[in-house]
């Protein structure tokens, strides 16, 4: 199973880039807990703060750029939906208060906080070292296969929309021609070619791994041999001492909005 990365762009070698699997999935795990656990904005920007210098030390910006324009429409969806959903004491204008704002901020720097975790993750880990890393944590070797082979899936629909977009364009079907609503229309065909092609690879797949029994023997062995280093403990130190910072806060209930009302 070839490494590829959800998002285009390889990474950099750096010190991030070779950590342990299990380190990088912990740093994961902990990078999601401090960013969910806060309420107000500033100590949920803080956390963002510590995961976009887990990025930089990454070299995983120039692969994040693809989604800049996800965030920005993230971030009008969830500061005008949670501004209007929640609500507060202070107003600003109609149903919009200064805490329902403070709280759509924050659930916008969560979600796009975790999505720049996540990808990072992706960017700077292989497939199979990742793959490697969930089976070493216990997780069931099919169900680790499967999460890996999701993964490594996603390029490959793509690649099979862009080969069918091809095909169909070589027949003199022209994309680019009527407004929004028509050119939308003609991708609809687009599915059931899409649909058909990504469930033959998905039996050849099945077929392939049933010849060379995958489910016969449940002891799996892995060529390359994970070792937890000095950099791991050290990178494990820091999220720790981190997070123990952004419980404290939430236990001193330093990290919510007054008045809020949701």
């Amino acid at each position: 199973m070839q490494g590829n990365n959800y998002v285009q762009g390889q990474a950099p070698p750096g010190w991030v880039r070779r950590l342990d699997p299990r380190t990088k999935l912990l740093l994961l795990a902990a990078g999601f807990v401090m960013v969910l656990l806060p309420e107000s904005p500033q100590v949920v920007a803080l956390a963002t703060l510590v995961v976009l210098v887990h990025v930089t030390l990454a070299h995983t910006w120039r692969a994040l750029r693809p989604i800049r324009w996800l965030l920005v429409i993230l971030a009008l969806f969830s500061v005008t939906v949670w501004s209007f959903a929640a609500g507060g004491p202070t107003p600003l204008f109609w149903r919009v208060s200064r805490e329902s704002l403070a709280f759509g901020v924050a659930n916008f720097l969560k979600l796009g906080t975790m999505m720049l975790a996540g990808l990072t993750l992706l960017a700077t880990t292989p497939v199979e070292e990742l793959f490697q890393g969930l089976v070493k944590f216990r997780l069931p070797y099919p169900g680790a296969f499967a999460f890996a082979l999701a993964l490594r899936w996603v390029p490959e629909v793509f690649a099979t929309a862009m080969r069918v977009k091809e095909a169909q364009a070589a027949r003199g079907l022209s994309w680019e021609r009527g407004g929004p609503l028509e050119r939308l229309r003609r991708y609809l065909p687009l599915l059931v070619p899409i649909f058909l092609l990504t469930l033959r690879r998905s039996q050849s797949m099945a077929w392939a791994l049933e010849a060379r029994g995958f489910r016969v023997s449940p002891r799996r062995t892995f060529l390359p041999e994970l070792r937890l280093s000095a950099r791991d403990g050290l990178a494990l130190a820091v999220a720790a001492l981190l997070l123990a910072g952004f419980i404290a806060l939430h236990v001193l209930h330093w990290d919510r909005i007054p008045g809020l009302q949701v």
